[in-house]
């Protein structure tokens, strides 16, 4: 029955906070965790190229200066551990962040199509719990598993009049799901039927994004993007169980190329991710976060006979969502590394990103998240 179904999925949405911390884990609370949409480049350098990087989904302008057609693939797995006092789990995550396409459009202009993971969401949980059933006492085993995530896609065509300004315009679209598997088992012994339940929770979303690249000078360039949220439902099947809109976003960085060489970039947003709220039940809340960073990119040696860019960051931010009514915050230390192969026809980038996770300490102490997360970033052109 539909009543059923959509009262399941509510009670599942209300648990995803404490089954998210049962299961050990601090940043895929409520509806997921936003891996920033950055790609290995901008990722090396604590987010600081965001602003100008054309790999990058977020600011439309920074594609305007491609001048040829390209493609570029993502891979970045995650290796996690958390501890809660002296208990610890660990767990590995795979995601493909970011994948786009750039084709020229003329001499001053260039399209561009991307799909990127706004928020990855993915959790399993068993609890075994005592019940009272027709008065006979029973243990049932649980399982909870969500998979899934929502993703951005994006088109977007960035122009440049001329060499100090390059202008960008972007249509996203927001779509993903999350498969909710529900079950419920007794032991062999035990007269009782198990209950098994597998629900999708399918999401569609919209949103417009604009941005600028201002260059003053040869040495010195400013970036400014946003993106205006439209509406955000989640769907049973056909029918609509929630609304809500995409966040809106502001954002600018800055760089300095003055040192031959390398260039020093900082970057700084505001996500109102507080829009998002009534998507879920109210134990599912989102709160508005600030995410900056900044970092170095500089030639570094040459390796067999190839040159190579050495890339080193920072980042500090706060997470969407919050774990049992705290905050989650994650600092992180980055470096990587790129070269050009093929006649500099393919570009290889790699990064490496250490974060520290933890919530408030007066709703939970002695509870953090600590992660690596690997990125590998293949960039071709024909």
């Amino acid at each position: 029955m539909r009543w059923i179904n959509t009262g399941f999925v509510a009670i599942a949405w209300a648990m995803l906070p404490a089954i998210a911390l049962a299961q050990g884990t601090l940043s895929t609370q409520g509806f997921g965790y936003p891996p920033g949409q950055m790609s290995s480049r901008a990722l090396g350098t604590g987010g600081g190229l965001t602003e100008f990087d054309a790999d990058t989904p977020r600011n439309p302008a920074a594609i305007a200066l491609t001048g040829e057609p390209r493609l570029y693939l993502q891979y970045e797995p995650e290796f996690r551990k958390f501890t809660n006092g002296s208990l610890s789990a660990n767990t590995t995550t795979s995601r493909f962040p970011v994948i786009g396409v750039q084709i020229p459009a003329g001499t001053r202009a260039t399209v561009g199509l991307s799909v990127s993971t706004f928020l990855d969401r993915s959790s399993s949980t068993k609890i075994s719990r005592t019940l009272n059933v027709a008065g006979d006492t029973v243990t049932a085993n649980e399982v909870n598993r969500v998979e899934g995530a929502i993703n951005d896609i994006r088109l977007a065509v960035g122009f440049t009049p001329n060499g100090k300004i390059q202008l960008g315009l972007g249509g996203h679209v927001f779509t993903g799901q999350n498969r909710d598997l529900f079950s419920q088992t007794f032991p062999v012994s035990r007269k009782f039927s198990n209950i098994s339940q597998i629900e999708t929770l399918a999401f569609t979303g919209f949103g417009v994004s604009a941005g600028v690249v201002l260059r003053p000078s040869k040495i010195f360039g400013i970036g400014i993007s946003g993106m205006k949220g439209a509406q955000l439902t989640s769907r049973i099947g056909d029918t609509i169980v929630s609304k809500a809109s995409v966040p809106d976003r502001y954002s600018a960085g800055i760089s300095f190329e003055g040192i031959p060489g390398s260039s020093i970039s900082a970057h700084i947003s505001r996500d109102l991710w507080s829009r998002m709220n009534g998507l879920g039940t109210a134990g599912v809340v989102a709160s508005d976060a600030w995410d900056a960073g900044g970092g170095v990119e500089a030639i570094g040696p040459q390796v067999a006979a190839r040159q190579t860019i050495l890339r080193l960051g920072a980042r500090y931010r706060t997470l969407p969502f919050e774990a049992l009514g705290g905050t989650v915050k994650e600092l992180s230390f980055t470096g990587g590394i790129g070269a050009q192969f093929f006649r500099n026809r393919a570009s290889f980038d790699m990064a490496l990103e250490r974060s520290m996770r933890s919530a408030d300490a007066s709703t939970l102490s002695g509870v953090k998240e600590r992660a690596y997360i690997l990125s590998f970033g293949l960039r071709v052109r024909p």
